[in-house]
């Protein structure tokens, strides 16, 4: 657990041997919160988005990808903060309207967009629905007439090389993601023939978790080269993002410094070319934003010592915790950066498996933790969980009823979605009759 300290002194604190969020004690949360639950410091998340923005130049804009954590308190908060939103879904799209985003704040990516989810975009009157197939082109177009009123639409594009070196890819080859580059010349004959469609510019995301600022600048000017080759005058380019979080052992951080020095240089000269003069130039970005906000707690219910092997067994797991617990698509498994929260600089005392309460192999945070005299009441808490953590696990698996998440600003929690009840579970449920036929 040596790696947490850095995490702690970065972002948050210690008061004795307790951790510190926002300058409030874990032991004071838990008190007055049931666990397992998200807490977010706001004052981090403000942090890490300004150490950015105002690192970019002005010709560069930063759009929330609400996907990484749809909470409508933190969606707010990067709307106040200045961002726009890229959103998935009909339910984002409402999200972000109740956050306060305008209209023109908002893009609409992902491939499976349905014709309701189309109209909705359209009435909305968004700044852009991203077009991933040309099925969906033509889709939108037929809701452009049905309501007479003009559309405005990107390209996503998938290239035709991934060169991100991500670790999650997303363009390149042939993926679900994006129009295929090579068929681009067609794609724009087709919208020249569409009355009420408007072409606003392109969009190329290529994976995520990447950590090398280089490579992530040969997608960036990658995709300024796609639009060159074409000669397209963009009203904006999106280079999506996918930006790094170290959240295992021997990773780096992104580098972020070296990016923006990186990527100043490459915006500026790109403006003063005709073809991008009136360009504005996005940074999608999710995980990046939100992740080192966030943290899990979740208190120990037993220790349990059997065979060659002690168990801690926590009140949370992957049902409120996916990411964490190694089923969000990760292979082979790996530990999160976890601590002890209220027994921080207490030498270890041996080694733990943190396990969740489900009755599942896969509930299990991580094998052989130095651990200090772990006990019933501990509060365990694994950080960089800002983003894709409760929204992005199976929180109805074995029916347990919804975790709390909250917010620090200030040293004051806000409740952001407070527990739900063990009623909640049958929310929506309806009994079916007596079967009337007689058994056989």
């Amino acid at each position: 657990m040596n790696r947490t300290s850095d995490i702690i002194g970065t972002y948050f604190g210690q008061k004795g041997n307790e951790l510190l969020i926002d300058g409030v004690t874990v032991s004071s949360i838990v008190s007055d919160f049931p666990t397992p639950l998200y807490i977010y410091d706001l004052g981090v998340l403000k942090d890490n988005y300004l150490s950015l923005r105002n690192g970019l130049t002005r010709d560069a804009a930063i759009f929330y990808s609400v996907k990484a954590n749809p909470s409508l308190g933190i969606c707010q908060r990067f709307q106040q903060l200045g961002a726009g939103a890229e959103i998935a879904s009909a339910g984002e799209l409402a999200i972000v309207r109740k956050a306060g985003f305008a209209p023109e704040q908002i893009i609409f990516a992902g491939p499976g967009k349905t014709v309701e989810e189309l109209r909705l975009a359209a009435q909305t009157g968004i700044l852009s629905v991203n077009i991933e197939s040309t099925q969906e082109l033509e889709a939108i177009n037929t809701v452009s007439k049905e309501l007479n009123r003009p559309v405005f639409i990107s390209l996503r594009i998938n290239p035709q090389k991934n060169i991100s070196g991500s670790q999650l890819r997303m363009g390149g080859g042939a993926t679900p993601f994006g129009i295929e580059e090579e068929k681009i010349p067609e794609v724009m004959s087709r919208i020249r023939q569409m009355d009420r469609i408007r072409f606003q510019g392109l969009h190329v995301y290529v994976g995520n978790q990447i950590f090398d600022y280089d490579l992530a600048m040969k997608n960036i000017r990658n995709t300024l080269n796609i639009a060159r080759s074409q000669s397209m005058s963009c009203r904006f380019i999106n280079f999506g993002g996918g930006f790094g979080i170290p959240y295992y052992k021997n990773e780096p951080p992104f580098q972020e410094t070296e990016f923006i020095n990186a990527f100043n240089p490459v915006i500026q000269s790109a403006k003063r070319e005709a073809l991008f003069g009136k360009t504005t130039f996005m940074l999608e970005l999710g995980r990046y934003l939100a992740a080192r906000c966030g943290i899990f707690l979740t208190r120990v219910l037993y220790v349990k010592k059997t065979r060659t092997r002690t168990f801690a067994v926590v009140d949370g797991g992957m049902n409120f915790n996916s990411m964490a617990t190694g089923n969000l698509g990760q292979r082979i498994k790996r530990k999160f950066p976890v601590c002890v929260a209220n027994r921080l600089g207490e030498k270890a005392r041996g080694r733990a498996d943190i396990v969740g309460p489900l009755c599942t192999p896969m509930d299990n945070f991580g094998r052989d933790f130095d651990v200090p005299a772990i006990a019933p009441g501990d509060i365990v808490a694994v950080f960089f969980m800002g983003a894709y953590n409760l929204s992005a696990s199976p929180f109805h698996f074995l029916s347990h009823p919804c975790c709390p998440e909250l917010a620090v600003e200030n040293g004051a929690i806000q409740v952001l979605r407070k527990a739900a009840d063990t009623d909640r579970i049958l929310e929506g449920q309806f009994p079916i009759p007596p079967d009337s036929r007689p058994a056989n």
